[in-house]
């Protein structure tokens, strides 16, 4: 073997070197399906460059005759299924779609030919013939119609593209893409070529095929394309994230301050807190004087989490806000807005809520919890207990559904923790709940302590009690306390 063909069998294996990393990335890193165009391209290239390096090496040797009709035959159909796909999808990337009776036209019909004239070439000698001494030749035909099938395959559609920018362009596709890689590849495949032609002579024992150029070529296309893929992904991933930032910006302006003032109700205290699982959450809370004397309060969980439970809860918020200055108590506000949740409801979505209003001159709160976690009451100078009723089933689950509600006499010192299920339903690294217990022994041992503390205390012992386990659900507590 000449030094030359040495040199080229060493870059035909860093070709398919190559290839084989960009089709193992493609499947493990990008995720694509062995079904998927890019994949089979890659797969026929590097079985075409294997078949070519075995051609090479059998080429010559009488005792492998048989051995080389096999790789030449079978390189042949190869080059040709690999061109046909590639074919494809330059023509995806044009938006042109083949119909069925084009596709056996097309691709179909040329690659039975191809495979025909490979079975019967002992016999025919149309493509090839291999001597006694087991060297390969090729015949005109095999320069003539299989190297024009492969041409044709490749560069119909660079010429189409350029149609498409020139004379065609009224009747570009709208969806048409035409990259620049897919000309630089056009260009790339025929210098090397030439290169090749160049270095190796006339008289070069490869059979001026084309794999090698392909192959480099098809490096260049394909990383072009799973680096613009990736640049892409990742521009949309960072458009998606700009959103979500405005989305949560948008939400948290729409919830109250977590240290709300009522200066007509020195006596009240009431504060918030939300830690969000993802960018923008479902839980919300609110708090608002309905008139001179009379406090409204509630906490919210909305099924699922992200965007469409952040739209549901700003629905469902604005509805209870307007609702509560219009109607005389907290199971007909649920009444009415369960109704209106329940209109266009093709998404399922729903949400548990609590609801109180406070009448300030009295102290007497009257609530309703619509399938809410219960709330935790600490009356002074007693153990912290849950106030185990509900009301109804959640909102936006039955049309017709119809809330109760009930009283609590506060007095100073009282205490009413309102939470959602993020806090009871956080769990540690042996999924064990945090649960009820724990947390009204918490709130037990902050007596004295004001409300933000209260609050701070709660989430640190969450935290502290899931270390190392991602926050799976939003974390929202609303805390009243009737002031001494």
């Amino acid at each position: 073997m000449s030094v030359a063909d040495r040199l080229f069998l060493e870059i035909l294996f860093i070709g398919v070197i190559l290839t084989t990393v960009l089709f193992v990335n493609n499947i493990f890193l990008y995720k694509h399906k062995i079904r998927d165009l890019i994949s089979q391209m890659l797969l026929s290239d590097i079985v075409t460059c294997i078949l070519e390096i075995l051609w090479v090496l059998v080429d010559g040797h009488p005792a492998l005759t048989v051995l080389s009709y096999l790789c030449v035959s079978l390189y042949c159909i190869s080059f040709v299924v690999f061109a046909a796909l590639l074919n494809r999808y330059m023509l995806d990337r044009l938006s042109l779609h083949v119909s069925k009776k084009g596709f056996v036209l097309c691709y179909v019909l040329p690659l039975a030919m191809i495979a025909l004239l490979c079975i019967t070439t002992p016999w025919t000698q149309l493509l090839f013939w291999v001597d006694e001494g087991g060297a390969s030749h090729t015949e005109v035909f095999f320069d003539v119609f299989f190297q024009g099938v492969i041409y044709l395959y490749i560069f119909t559609p660079l010429l189409i593209a350029v149609y498409f920018l020139t004379l065609g362009k009224a009747r570009r596709p709208a969806d048409a893409e035409i990259p620049a890689s897919l000309f630089v590849f056009g260009i790339m495949a025929p210098a090397l070529y030439l290169l090749e032609l160049l270095h190796h002579g006339k008289g070069m024992d490869v059979y001026e095929n084309t794999s090698l150029p392909i192959a480099l070529a098809l490096t260049y296309l394909i990383t072009n394309v799973s680096t613009h893929n990736a640049l892409d992904t990742q521009a949309k991933m960072e458009a998606v994230e700009s959103d979500l930032r405005i989305a949560s910006k948008i939400q948290a302006d729409a919830l109250p301050p977590v240290a709300p003032e009522f200066p007509d109700h020195p006596n009240v205290d009431l504060r918030a807190s939300m830690n969000t699982a993802k960018e923008v959450g479902g839980d919300f809370y609110d708090y608002f004087p309905i008139d001179d004397h009379r406090i409204c309060f509630l906490i919210a969980d909305v099924s699922g989490k992200g965007t469409p439970a952040a739209l549901f809860m700003m629905t469902a918020k604005t509805m209870i806000k307007d609702y509560a200055t219009t109607q005389d108590s907290t199971s007909e506000i649920f009444n009415a807005v369960n109704v209106r949740l329940c209109e266009n409801n093709e998404a399922g979505m729903f949400a548990t809520a609590w609801i109180g209003i406070l009448d300030t001159r009295t102290m007497a709160l009257q609530y309703t919890n619509a399938g809410h976690n219960y709330p935790v009451f600490m009356r002074a100078g007693q153990p912290c207990e849950m106030i185990r009723d509900v009301h109804g089933l959640f909102l936006a689950g039955m049309e017709y559904t119809r809330y109760r509600q009930a009283e609590l006499q506060l007095e100073p010192g009282d205490r009413l923790l309102l939470y959602t299920d993020g806090v009871v339903e956080a769990h540690d690294r042996k999924d064990a709940l945090y649960g009820e217990d724990r947390l009204l022994g918490m709130v037990d041992g902050t007596r004295d302590l004001p409300g933000e503390q209260v609050l701070e205390r709660v989430f640190d012992d969450v935290s502290e009690f899931a270390a190392g386990v991602p926050q799976f659900d939003d974390i929202t507590m609303v805390v009243l306390t009737i002031k001494q």
